[in-house]
């Protein structure tokens, strides 16, 4: 049976190298991801130092999949002086795959490590609108698309200097997104109608999703430090990227004819940082530290004649904040058995604006439309991780974890246009509110000589609720958001 029960783990393991494969983090996954609240061999990837601290040759591969179903995701605007009522609603769903292969090797006086990276996203989402506006009633139907490749290529290599271990990462990836959306009303089609803030609420889908089509390379390098603080063990790394070789693409459809096709470049870059802390109160308790702190900025153009015929030129930028701190105990009460919970706080912030300018050839013709806030989005997150190992057997340790999250939730949503006959009805309003949720997962490592099988399941629930008011031209307006969903995903990681 033993024989047998190898040839299985082996076959496993040769099939999961013969496909494409993120995250090798079976352990982290069974136990909710909790990364930095226990210690683990992966620890490496977010510290490249750390690999210097092991041994020998080692060979990883990991799979996993996520089905995250949008049950609810509805967007409600209203403006009584324009009897304007824009009740969007909606559902759909997403695939993530992420899979991960590579190897840890000896080299010169550190250790290396190679990995090929892939994350795949694949979502379709579709919902109704009766509404009423400006231009009288109507009911609408619509389609929301987004698919996402990442391909990454990282080098990582580390070696004792001194009483601290040195390493550094190297990665190339290569990035395809693209997001798209269609409205549709009888015989009428738009596909990513850029004009809505000219008084067309109604078919304003920028709140879901801004459409782009971006293929781009990205660089990016990790400089990090592990060490000892007289007892206390600590990671430091700094990490930065920027795209290069860069396409981007605006498509608006009045279909079936295409009325521009804006071409551009993406710009942009991020920095970061992580520390971890290990602070040993005994042999059996430990208090880990988590601080981290990141901020990215994406821009896309592009420029293109039109059928009208005029130029078109437009603008989109995005730029994200995170901060993380937390702590928690992570506790060995007999051997065999560990337990960790920890109390984390995340602020993250987000804004995405979007600038169109349409010239006609024939002037003074003109048209702008100016979405400033879509939307300037801010949350204060807190989240309780909890986790449990228990060993069964030699060759068996079972794993589980809980994550529950509640945060404070604070939207701006504001745009204006205005032509060579005058400003539109601008938009600007405010709204609050809370996201919630809970995660568990359940995963176990079996051990089978020379090979490790780490398999889990996760499944989860959330919710995220805002509402708020402000004015839509002269009138006041309110706006209400809501999305719920539920998630459930599982994988296997492979260690050699």
């Amino acid at each position: 049976m033993n024989k047998n029960f190898s040839v299985t783990a082996l076959f496993l393991f040769v099939l999961l190298l013969a496909v494409p494969a993120m995250a090798w983090q079976g352990r982290m996954a069974g136990t909710g991801d909790a990364s930095g609240l226990m210690e683990d061999e992966s620890d490496y990837l977010t510290h490249p130092s750390a690999i210097a601290a092991a041994k020998g040759f080692n060979a990883y591969g990991h799979y996993r999949l996520t089905y995250d179903k949008t049950a609810t995701w509805d967007y409600r605007l209203s403006a009584p002086l324009y009897n304007v009522i824009s009740p969007y609603a909606g559902s759909g769903h997403s695939w993530k795959n992420e899979a991960q292969l590579g190897a840890a090797f000896a080299l010169g006086a550190g250790r290396m490590g190679v990995f090929v990276d892939y994350a795949g996203v694949r979502g379709t989402y579709s919902g109704n609108e009766n509404y009423d506006g400006f231009y009288g009633p109507g009911y609408a139907v619509y389609d929301l698309d987004n698919k996402l490749d990442n391909f990454a290529l990282k080098v990582i290599y580390g070696l004792p200097a001194g009483g601290v271990k040195l390493g550094g990462e190297l990665q190339i990836a290569y990035r395809n997104e693209e997001q798209k959306n269609l409205w549709m009303e009888g015989n009428a089609a738009l596909m990513n109608y850029p004009w809505a803030a000219e008084n067309s609420p109604e078919i304003n889908l920028y709140p879901f999703m801004i459409p782009c089509k971006s293929q781009y390379w990205e660089a990016q390098g990790k400089a990090s430090v592990l060490g000892m603080m007289g007892p206390a063990k600590y990671a430091f790394t700094l990490t930065g990227g920027l795209p290069f070789g860069s396409s981007n693409e605006y498509r608006y459809d009045d279909v079936p004819l295409t009325y521009v096709n804006a071409e551009g470049k993406v710009k942009g870059f991020h920095v970061g940082g992580d520390f971890w802390l290990r602070v040993p109160l005994s042999d059996r308790l430990v208090l880990p530290f988590v601080v981290a702190a990141g901020y990215k900025d994406m821009k896309r153009n592009g420029s293109g004649i039109s059928l009208w015929p005029s130029i078109v030129t437009y603008d989109q930028e995005t730029r994200d904040i995170f901060v993380k701190v937390g702590g928690g105990v992570d506790f060995t009460p007999a051997g065999g058995t560990r337990v960790a919970g920890g109390l984390y706080y995340d602020y993250l912030y987000t804004s995405q604006s979007l600038y169109f300018f349409d010239d006609t050839f024939t002037p003074p013709a003109f048209f702008v439309d100016n979405y400033a806030d879509l939307p300037k989005s801010s949350e204060h997150r807190l989240t309780l991780k909890t986790l449990v190992e228990k060993e069964l057997c030699s060759r068996t340790i079972l794993l589980g974890g809980v994550n529950a999250f509640y945060g404070r939730v604070k939207n701006d949503y504001a745009y204006a246009a205005y032509s060579h006959s005058g400003p539109r009805e601008p938009l600007d309003i405010s709204t609050g509110g809370w996201t919630a949720g809970v995660n568990a997962s359940v995963g176990a490592t079996i051990k089978l000589e020379p090979v490790s099988l780490e398999p889990f399941i996760t499944a989860g629930y959330s919710e995220y609720k805002t509402n708020g008011d402000g004015t839509l031209g002269a009138s006041a307006a309110t706006l209400d958001l809501k999305r719920a969903g539920w998630l459930v995903g599982g994988g296997l990681s492979v260690r050699f």
